[in-house]
């Protein structure tokens, strides 16, 4: 639908786990850091695999990193030295909490999954995919 009423404690900058990235201090490392499984929810509603994903404001990254698992292309701009440091950090190296095939599980229904999710079908069972 185009309501989304499951949405507000991922987009109320409150999220744990391991997903959010921290400093040395074990502070969030950007305030508003979104989260993999709201911008994988945005990624796949708006776009189609080698689509271009525009984030001007890239922050620390997540929307490329989940773009890029994704196969779209993404283009972001940031203007934080620190920030861009991290986003080629995240990037170069996906970490375990920023892997989008864990939450595939959740669009399991969803007409042509594969050709929007724009990778193979992840391997193994629903279970190995559970968090």
């Amino acid at each position: 639908t185009d309501v989304w009423d499951d949405i507000r404690e991922l987009t109320s900058g409150y999220f744990s786990g391991d997903e959010p990235l921290r400093d040395n201090k074990k502070n969030r490392f950007h305030k508003q850091q979104t989260s993999i499984q709201i911008l994988l929810r945005i990624i796949l509603s708006s776009s189609n695999p080698r689509n271009i994903v525009f984030d001007p404001f890239a922050g620390t990254g997540t929307t490329l990193v989940a773009s890029t698992q994704l196969n779209r292309y993404s283009i972001g701009i940031e203007k934080s030295p620190k920030n861009v440091k991290k986003i080629k950090s995240r990037i170069s190296k996906i970490r375990k909490a920023d892997q989008v095939d864990r939450h595939y599980r959740y669009y399991q229904y969803t007409k042509n999954l594969n050709k929007i999710w724009g990778t193979p079908k992840p391997k193994g069972t629903m279970e190995d995919h559970l968090p």
